[in-house]
C-alpha cells in the first residue's frame, strides 16, 4: 500500500510540474533583423524577461499573464510570449487575441502601457480590435 501511494504521489507531482511548466517560449530573440526567432535558454530568458517586466513596473510572472485592455477596459488579449531583438531589447508582445480561434499577433511595445486594474498589473493599448487583428501574425519558432 505505501508503494502505490508513492508512486501516485510522485506521478501526481510529476503531473503538476508539467502542467505548471508553460514557459516553453515565452522569451524568443531574432538573432538579426528578418531572422526567425529562437527561444532563448532559461538563464538568458529568465534575465531579459525580468529586465523587460520591470521596464513596464512589473514582475515576470505579471507581465507574461498580463491582459491587452482597452482605454474603455474592454479585455482585447492576453500576453503569451515575448519578442526581442538582437540586442537582448523587447520589441514586441505576442498576443492572443479575445475571439475565436487561437490567434496570436505581434503587438509592438510601443503601442501598450503599464495599467493598474484594482490592484492587478496589465496592459492599456490605444489600438482598436480591428488594429490588432491587422497585425502580423505570430509564426512560433521551430523545435
Amino acid at each position: 500500500m505505501t508503494r502505490i501511494l508513492s508512486l501516485a504521489s510522485a506521478l501526481l507531482m510529476t503531473a503538476t510540474v508539467a502542467a505548471c511548466s508553460d514557459r516553453d517560449e515565452d522569451v524568443v530573440q531574432s538573432p538579426s533583423p528578418g531572422a526567425a526567432p529562437v527561444v532563448l535558454p532559461d538563464p538568458q530568458a529568465d534575465t531579459a524577461a525580468t529586465s523587460a517586466a520591470l521596464a513596464f513596473g512589473m514582475t515576470r510572472d505579471q507581465l507574461e499573464d498580463a491582459d491587452i485592455v482597452s482605454h474603455a477596459n474592454v479585455d482585447l488579449g492576453d500576453v503569451e510570449t515575448l519578442v526581442l531583438d538582437a540586442s537582448g531589447a523587447l520589441t514586441h508582445l505576442v498576443v492572443e487575441l479575445k475571439r475565436p480561434g487561437e490567434v496570436k499577433v505581434l503587438v509592438p511595445v510601443a503601442d501598450v502601457a503599464p495599467i493598474d486594474r484594482n490592484g492587478e498589473k496589465d496592459l492599456v493599448t490605444s489600438l482598436t480590435p480591428g488594429q490588432l487583428q491587422a497585425l502580423p501574425p505570430w509564426t512560433p519558432p521551430n523545435r
